[in-house]
């Protein structure tokens, strides 16, 4: 441990060095390492951050004095701003051919303020983890997938720093996920994988528990098959038109005349989230464009939506583009919520819409049936037509496997569903009332 400690303090002292202490590496697999080792770099600068705020985080990983702030916002700046460029420049660079990429803008400062890390930090752990089982793999390729476990560690970055980050490597040619490696991507393969990780980092900002390990790699798993399109809205929208009783529906799709269809929606709603390949309204939105593009969609959507929040985000933008139709998927919490609610649906059918909600989408947070019954009658009152599909996904012999390992998000099954009953609701294969007439 003493080593370490040393090590790290060495480390250290290279952060702030100018630019020019940076030597640019030779073309080929040097570059691609050394632009993989600046996002560890900018990652590490983040987290140093974050540790900071956390007195159980271990110093010898993360020191609480120097780099001073001021240097670390510097390199996260760099990072950013690295990977906002032109990928394909950066491609070129790396592998020595003509390109408008300056590695001396972004990309030495951060390989200038590289240190030694410990062994025992997350990122080294899981690397030392993942050269043991993909054999043959460059350094560059494991160091990439390793990167993307460092940065989903921390939780609230999924949408933004680290989706940037698939798009570097994807761009790059590096490999995203283990699954490229071979390795097996099941729930259980990745426990295990928790399993043999969990008390080998140092006391960190990020949790490391077995669990947290494998939803940190089902997370990245999910979203290296949904950035390289091997798996998302528009895979699973084929899947569906292929299957009989999504088939038979397609001559009602194609009758439909050209209308807009807003959706207002949480996370159950939204492509990006980890805990499928998409949700069931981007994939329905995928079978129109195929089937019949002149329905035309558009989400607003956001993590957690209230109806408040949607009253304040996102209904002034819908109303004004004039839908034809508007499902609402949001929470209601509060007695401000309801009456949200009741403006939104008062306003879009006094502009001459249709406007939808769901009776339970099976939402964890909204699923008290006191609470679902008085939303209902709001609704009601507002105008708003409630659609029934609560007793369809309580009935489903898939139900034991529609939620994802955070027990509040739903997996690929579910979304398979609701994109059934939300596309028989739009072709009007069915009612509100399960059974009933359109």
């Amino acid at each position: 441990m003493k080593r370490r400690s040393c090590l790290s303090a060495l480390g250290l002292l290279t952060f702030g060095l100018r630019a020019q202490a940076a030597v640019v590496p030779p073309a080929g697999p040097a570059r691609l390492e050394a632009l993989v080792e600046a996002n560890i770099t900018g990652v590490h600068a983040y987290q140093i951050g974050l540790s900071r705020k956390d007195a159980q985080s271990d110093p010898a990983c993360w020191p609480k004095e120097v780099p001073s702030v001021t240097a670390l916002e510097a390199l996260e700046a760099h990072q950013a701003a690295l990977l906002a460029g032109d990928v394909a420049a950066v491609k070129a660079w790396a592998a020595g051919q003509p390109s408008s990429f300056d590695p001396s803008q972004d990309l030495l400062p951060l390989l200038a303020a590289r240190s030694i890390l410990p062994d025992n930090l997350p990122v080294n752990v899981f690397t030392a983890y993942l050269s043991g089982q993909a054999k043959g793999r460059s350094r560059a390729e494991v160091r990439a997938v390793a990167n993307l476990y460092q940065t989903v560690l921390e939780v609230e970055r999924d949408g933004d720093r680290l989706q940037e980050l698939f798009r570097f490597y994807i761009g790059l040619g590096l490999p995203v996920y283990v699954g490229q490696f071979g390795l097996p991507g099941s729930d259980e393969a990745l426990l295990v994988v928790g399993r043999s990780l969990e008390g080998k980092s140092c006391a960190s900002p990020v949790g490391l528990s077995a669990a947290e390990w494998q939803i940190a790699g089902r997370k990245i798993w999910n979203w290296g098959e949904k950035n390289q399109h091997i798996r998302d809205a528009n895979v699973l929208a084929r899947e569906l038109l292929q299957e009989p009783d999504v088939a038979a529906l397609v001559p009602r799709m194609k009758a439909m005349p050209a209308q807009k269809v807003a959706v207002i929606g949480h996370s159950f709603t939204m492509d990006l989230h980890w805990s499928s390949p998409s949700a069931f309204v981007p994939i329905v939105t995928a079978m129109f464009a195929v089937e019949n593009p002149k329905v035309e969609f558009r989400q607003f959507s956001g993590g957690g939506l209230t109806s408040s929040r949607a009253y304040k985000n996102f209904y002034a933008d819908a109303l004004g583009w004039k839908p034809d139709t508007v499902l609402l998927v949001v929470i209601n919490r509060t007695d401000q919520d309801l009456a949200d609610l009741r403006t939104m649906g008062q306003g879009f059918k006094a502009a001459g819409a249709r406007v939808l909600v769901f009776d339970d989408v099976h939402d964890p947070d909204t699923g008290d049936a006191a609470k679902l019954e008085k939303e209902w009658a709001v609704a009601r009152a507002s105008g708003i037509t409630v659609v029934e599909v609560g007793r369809v996904l309580a009935a489903s012999p898939d139900r034991p496997r529609f939620f994802c390992l955070d027990k509040i998000h739903m997996t690929e099954p579910y979304h398979r569903l609701m994109a059934r009953e939300w596309l028989k609701i739009l072709v009007g294969a069915r009612g509100p009332a399960l059974g009933g007439a359109q």
